[in-house]
């Protein structure tokens, strides 16, 4: 029988795929090629579009970002919403709005203001805290980090350590609370 959690977590990263090509993106910046980056002190003004084997993102955008690739290292800010898929994921940036990742190892560490939906092999969310709820599904999920809103996990391996506002509900086949753990709703 299919987890119904996971299958949620799958319709949700996949109408999120669907965005990733919009229809209409005449508002956009797009890099792509081997290694696209934004370097420090580069602001761009409008969403950006970035793919390619290693990207890197380490300046300023307004708008969302999203980003396909082998390696992703997003260290610079990210004003609207977050979407990134790729292999080995880096996040350390913050990010005023939704953050959505679909990847192998995924590293979240910085300050999220509103909502994380995850789905990876290795999952770690750490750092200044998610601002809104965490749904992730994946092998391995760590979270080190606050959460204000509430959590929904499905994984093999579940660790908690951190303060969790909301409500938590977790299906995995190992659940481990530390000794950071409160979980202030159900």
């Amino acid at each position: 029988m299919q987890n119904p959690l996971y299958s949620k977590l799958l319709a949700t990263l996949a109408f999120t795929a669907i965005g990733i090509v919009p229809i209409a993106v005449f508002a956009a910046t797009f890099k792509a090629g081997e290694q696209p980056s934004v370097s420090v002190g580069t602001t761009i003004e409008d969403d950006l579009y970035m793919a390619g084997g290693n990207v890197t993102h380490a300046g300023v955008v307004t708008g969302d970002l999203i980003a396909a690739g082998g390696s992703i290292l997003v260290s610079g800010t990210t004003e609207g919403d977050l979407q990134v898929a790729g292999g080995n994921i880096t996040i350390l940036g913050a990010v005023s709005d939704d953050v959505r990742v679909a990847g192998g190892n995924i590293t979240i560490n910085s300050a999220i203001a509103s909502d994380v939906a995850v789905l990876g092999g290795q999952i770690n969310i750490a750092g200044g805290g998610v601002g809104g709820d965490v749904i992730g599904a994946g092998g391995t999920i760590r979270i080190d980090a606050p959460v204000a809103g509430n959590v929904r996990l499905a994984g093999g391996d579940v660790f908690i350590n951190a303060p969790i506002k909301g409500a938590v509900e977790i299906q995995a086949d190992k659940v481990t609370l530390g000794s950071g753990a409160v979980i202030a709703g159900d």
